[in-house]
């Protein structure tokens, strides 16, 4: 794995490539935040480009999917619920809190990787159950929000 310190704007951020980026899709990690990002390789007159991940033989190395945490799991009652197992980092979000979708609600680390736990859709949080730096099993309730 390979780190980076990158400086855009002036903002410098901690960069580590998790994943093969000779591969379409490769995760990273910023700041301690896990994204999966798209890679092409920038167009150079003297360099051929090599095919897509989808164009090269089956006998290559495939990226690995995403973490569980990008997709929390959630009930029809509103309720957010631990993707997978692990310790929680952080709690962005408090009781009568408005959240958009996408929006980070907490982290959750696992096996030495932090995942982001992201609103998937909007509302108003009702209750937060998640305690930082307490331990979560798969499917623990983390949050609610209102009806």
């Amino acid at each position: 794995m390979k780190r980076y310190e990158i400086t855009i704007d002036g903002r410098t951020f901690d960069v580590q490539v998790l994943g093969d980026p000779n591969q379409d899709r490769v995760e990273v990690e910023v700041d301690g935040e896990v994204l999966v990002v798209d890679v092409r390789q920038a167009v150079d007159a003297a360099a051929p480009v090599p095919p897509p991940a989808s164009e090269r033989p089956s006998s290559a190395p495939t990226a690995r999917p995403a973490p569980a945490a990008a997709a929390p799991t959630s009930s029809g009652s509103g309720t957010v619920r631990a993707p997978l197992p692990g310790v929680i980092q952080h709690v962005m979000v408090k009781p009568g809190q408005q959240v958009q979708p996408g929006e980070t609600l907490l982290v959750i680390e696992a096996m030495k990787m932090k995942n982001a736990i992201r609103a998937t859709r909007g509302g108003v949080i009702e209750g937060v159950f998640a305690v930082e730096g307490k331990q979560v099993a798969h499917g623990d309730e983390l949050l609610r929000y209102q009806s």
